[in-house]
């Protein structure tokens, strides 16, 4: 869209749990990072599912526990990039922040048939922050994007018999966004850059399910799926910094997101001390086919709204881990994942710049009486990307590369059976 001779672009997404900014860690922004146990084995586990962060990978699983159970977890974040422009020759990094990602989950067992449980969590996260003066900073959302989401799902899951088990649950979900980027004063009528701030929020539900299959003593099959969430995000648009505040401006804003479905297939096998699983993880990136949004007044040359193509296309993650029981008390995990982008390089932009990405995961469980410790290191390593596309030459044809883009990821569990 146009606004005058400005080119607006604007980026919505979604991120970890709570009201914290934090990175995408999973491909396009979806975050696969939800409990220390599955993280030590790549988070492979929907066919084990034999912890309460079940609720998150497969609520069926949630019927192999026993009594009540409840799980507290941290995750630190320490991600980066950087971008090397092909204009000036320049290399920028982004901002170097970390993050502490929370999440919670509690199970009761009924009987042996019914089991309840709760979690709280966020799959999908995004946030980046740029230097006020990198050459990518006309590009909403470009210097500073904090989006956040938080998931609340109960769940409900009954065991047809001991081979077979069963779940539903409600997701309600909440979005919140902040994104800020510098307005190009080389194509207004001031001298100086002024600055563009978005932020918006919603709530709006969905649902998943699960299926686990005990085939024999050895190998477990585990279904899960999570549907797709619509949200329209209100909030607001401001300009500011212009000469004067001549052109200053706030204008309500409303803008349209679908976060995709998910589904999750996995199989185990357990011999002795050893357990093996591979998953396979397909994310319907095919939802986001373009981003619109609109404006209560107009903006900035009488801009009212944008219509964006994205075309994102749906990916497959491969998720492979395994674990040894040391002794009664100590168990030994390790994992790895390849992780695909979903983003062609037709609608490439600055704040999801990401490749393909491969995760190396190791881990351990500390078992005692009544209480479990899992710990958990994950490293992020994404391909590089080459950016030239609309996007850049909206912005006065800059074009380079994101490369170096890495994240260290150590998470911390503590789990108690009542």
């Amino acid at each position: 869209m146009e606004m005058g001779k400005l080119s607006f672009k604007i980026f919505i997404g979604a991120i970890f749990i709570s009201l914290l900014p934090s990175l995408a860690l999973a491909n396009g922004f979806s975050i696969n990072e939800q409990g220390s146990k599955a993280l030590g084995m790549g988070g492979a586990f929907a066919a084990q599912a034999d912890d309460p962060s079940a609720i998150y990978y497969n609520p069926a699983g949630i019927t192999q526990l026993e009594g009540t159970q409840v799980s507290a977890g941290i995750s630190l974040i320490s991600p980066r990039a950087t971008f090397n422009s092909d204009v000036t020759g320049n290399a920028t990094e982004a901002e170097k922040n970390n993050f502490y990602i929370p999440n919670l989950y509690a199970t009761h067992k009924v009987n042996d048939k019914w089991s309840f449980g709760v979690g709280a969590f966020s799959n999908f996260g995004l946030a980046t922050e740029w230097a006020e003066d990198w050459e990518g900073r006309y590009v909403t959302g470009a210097t500073k994007a904090e989006i956040t989401t938080m998931s609340i799902n109960p769940v409900v899951a009954y065991s047809l018999n001991p081979a077979l088990s069963l779940s539903f649950g409600a997701v309600m979900q909440s979005i919140d966004i902040e994104l800020q980027n510098k307005l190009n004063s080389s194509i207004a009528p001031w001298p100086a850059d002024g600055n563009l701030k978005l932020s918006g929020d919603d709530w709006s539900g969905g649902w998943n399910a699960g299926l686990l299959l005990r085939l024999n003593e050895n190998i477990k099959v585990g279904v899960s799926y999570r549907s797709k969430i619509a949200h329209t995000l209100e909030g607001e648009t401001e300009v500011s910094g212009t000469p004067a505040g001549v052109l200053d401006a706030l204008t309500g804003t409303e803008a349209d997101l679908t976060l995709p479905a998910i589904f999750y297939f996995g199989t185990s096998y357990e011999n002795g001390p050893w357990t093996f699983e591979a998953d396979a993880h397909l994310t319907q990136w095919s939802e986001y086919k373009k981003l619109e949004a609109t404006f209560d007044s107009p903006i900035l040359g009488g801009a009212t709204g944008i219509s964006k193509p994205k075309d994102w296309e749906d990916v497959w993650a491969l998720r492979f881990g395994g674990s040894y029981e040391l002794n009664d008390m100590f168990d030994l995990r390790a994992g790895i994942v390849f992780d695909p982008s979903p983003i062609p390089d037709e609608t490439l932009d600055p704040l999801v710049p990401s490749g393909d990405r491969w995760l190396y995961t190791i881990g351990t469980g500390i078992n005692f009486e009544k209480a479990t410790i899992d710990f958990a290191y994950n490293y992020m390593q994404d391909e590089g990307r080459t950016f030239d596309n609309a996007v850049g030459a909206g912005v006065g044809g800059l074009t380079g590369e994101f490369d170096d883009i890495y994240a260290h990821i150590l998470t911390l569990n503590v789990s108690y059976a009542f």
